[in-house]
């Protein structure tokens, strides 16, 4: 006789990776595409700050940088390595991708769900990431994103750490990952190393509090490190990337403010975005006819409810058919369901929090999941990347998927229901698509820089410097009329305002090393400087992007509706051009939109 077959214990489960792998290979292969589709008219930043560094000049000292140095340091090993070809210049983002894609799969393993609903989280959790418009794989914010997954990966092994040893190496290795996100991105790093201070204390085995001194050790001996490769001294340092870089973003105080106003601002968003929350509201109709169905209810209470159901489908019915695709597969879809998730995140941050000092505070009280505490580093992630928005929802997405990643195996709240989680997952898969069709419609988007579809108005073509590229055709033509306008003369000056693309494309360095002068990352300093330098001796051509929509928003939104310094830079090029001392050659209204709009002028200028 035939026995009877036993059901796979979940050691067995944990180890069938089929759809996951399938998964981790399509965000790979998208991820490669969007690298692929991604030259915009404000790059070449990165570029240049390696270029003049690498030929002496000091970050902070003679350039007077307001971020930090490791994105730099690192363009400028690539470029020593392979040289200054488009092609290879990819090669940098190609490894953050897999890294990225990397963390997240090894972060979706560790939970105890079944093979297909771990690689449909997987999959949501790298669309989501993506799905703010810019977001890429050659930009400092994928390492800050790193370095947290591969934190809270170690932070799970130590949970797990039998031998001193091996503890000692998990803990040295958080230390160097803490110490490079201080040296990415200030606020990630400090909200970072908060978060594994915390989860040491949790986690750890044993030997708690000297484990925090050397993880505490090791993160500012890698920081400082990183600081003594630029060649500048730790006060240039502190002056321009720590104590100058809050005052254009509106201050320390603003800064400081942006968390507290997150969740409020988020909820606001669905006002904003009112048609897509009534596709919301219809979903959540059928949640709660779903969930209901599930309870003992009378026969009049269920025909009552009914009725109210049907009421519900007949008033949103033609609105929903109205704005479905309009909505479903646009920013404001994702907006509207972020709007809901970030205020809801914070909740869930506060009950894990009080959760942790009701153990820290009362030992043996409570049993609890330990592991809940590495819900507060994404939480942590999102509050500091709020004080970089003023507090706006739009584009805070990636600490809203590792969130989504660490909720099965460190959630608080169980959802037992078959039905709910059936939805949620539903939803899960929903949201992905939804993020997937977005990107591809829209794979760059940045203030007033737009790109086209993926694979859509591009073309290769030979950079006589850079080599094959590809780029898209209305953006080819402007630069390349607009280098033909300068000429390739090795002593021609141009300054190119407020990001240095036209520098890059005409392989021209940016004059007196003016690398980039927009509107949140330049001090008051640097601008009125270079007024007074185009006063007294200007360079012979600039390139000046009058974008005054995108300039006001930044006042309004940092600088509480003041005018920047930047407003005076507008007038005093607008005065020159009005009064004749400045030449107008060439303009284009390449990426205006309507609300955004957008001037590119070429000016000769007269000493």
């Amino acid at each position: 006789m035939l026995s009877k077959p036993t059901p796979p214990s979940q050691e067995a489960l944990d180890r069938k990776t089929r759809y996951q792998t399938l998964v981790l290979v399509c965000c790979l292969l998208f991820g490669f595409a969007m690298i692929a589709n991604m030259q915009s008219a404000a790059d070449g930043g990165w570029f240049w700050y390696a270029v003049f560094w690498g030929s002496g000049k000091r970050l902070y000292s003679d350039m007077h940088l307001v971020l930090q140095p490791l994105f730099v340091l690192e363009t400028a090993s690539f470029l020593a390595l392979f040289g200054k070809g488009w092609l290879v210049s990819k090669i940098p983002a190609l490894l953050h991708l897999v890294a990225y894609c990397f963390g997240l799969f090894l972060l979706a393993r560790q939970s105890r769900l079944p093979d297909r609903q771990k690689a449909l989280i997987l999959g949501c959790a790298f669309f989501l990431s993506v799905a703010f418009e810019a977001y890429r794989f050659d930009d400092y914010h994928v390492l800050t994103d790193c370095f947290e997954l591969y934190s809270i990966l170690a932070l799970l092994w130590l949970q797990k750490s039998v031998q001193a040893a091996q503890r000692i190496g998990l803990v040295a290795g958080l230390g160097v990952l803490s110490g490079l996100a201080l040296t990415t991105r200030l606020n990630d790093g400090a909200a970072l190393v908060v978060g594994v201070a915390l989860g040491i204390l949790c986690l750890a085995p044993s030997r708690k509090l000297i484990l925090i001194v050397i993880f505490g050790l090791i993160s500012i001996l890698t920081a400082a490190l990183i600081v003594h490769f630029t060649g500048d001294s730790f006060n240039d340092y502190a002056t321009y990337s720590i104590f100058r870089a809050a005052g254009s973003k509106g201050g320390t105080s603003n800064v400081l403010l942006g968390p507290l106003l997150l969740p409020w601002n988020a909820l606001r968003a669905l006002k904003v975005h009112w048609y897509v929350a009534l596709n919301l509201y219809g979903i959540g109709v059928a949640a709660g006819w779903l969930l209901l169905l599930r309870w003992s209810v009378t026969a009049g209470q269920r025909r009552r409810l009914i009725r109210l159901i049907v009421l519900a489908v007949i008033l949103l019915f033609p609105l929903r058919i109205h704005h479905m695709y309009r909505g479903l597969f646009s920013s404001d879809f994702i907006i509207a369901l972020t709007a809901i998730a970030i205020p809801a995140a914070y909740l869930l941050g506060a009950l894990v929090f009080a959760r942790f000092i009701r153990w820290l505070l009362v030992p043996g009280a409570a049993d609890w999941n330990r592991a809940e505490i590495l819900l507060l580093l994404p939480l942590g992630h999102l509050a500091s990347a709020s004080m970089s928005s003023a507090g706006h929802p739009e584009g805070l997405y990636q600490p809203l998927a590792v969130l989504m990643l660490l909720l099965p195996l460190a959630s608080p709240i169980h959802v037992r229901k078959e039905s709910t989680r059936a939805f949620m997952l539903a939803i899960v898969a929903l949201l992905a698509c939804s993020c997937a069709v977005y990107k591809v419609r829209t794979p760059y988007k940045w203030h007033s820089y737009r790109s086209a579809p993926m694979f859509a108005e591009r073309q290769w073509y030979r950079h006589p410097v850079y080599g094959p590229m590809i780029i898209e055709t209305a953006q080819l033509k402007v630069f390349t009329e607009i280098c033909s306008q300068i000429g390739t003369d090795s002593r021609v000056e141009l300054l190119s305002l407020p990001l240095t693309y036209a520098n890059y494309f005409c392989s021209i360095a940016p004059w007196h090393g003016y690398v980039q002068t927009f509107f949140d990352t330049s001090s008051k300093e640097t601008i009125f400087g270079l007024m007074e330098q185009l006063e007294k001796a200007p360079p012979k051509w600039v390139l000046y992007q009058r974008q005054l929509d995108i300039l006001a928003m930044h006042e309004d939104v940092f600088n509480h509706g003041k005018p920047l310094p930047h407003r005076y830079l507008d007038q005093m090029i607008e005065q020159k051009l009005d009064r004749g001392g400045w030449e107008k050659v060439y303009s284009s209204n390449y990426e205006d939109s309507p609300g955004w709009r957008n001037e590119w002028i070429l000016i000769r200028t007269r000493p």
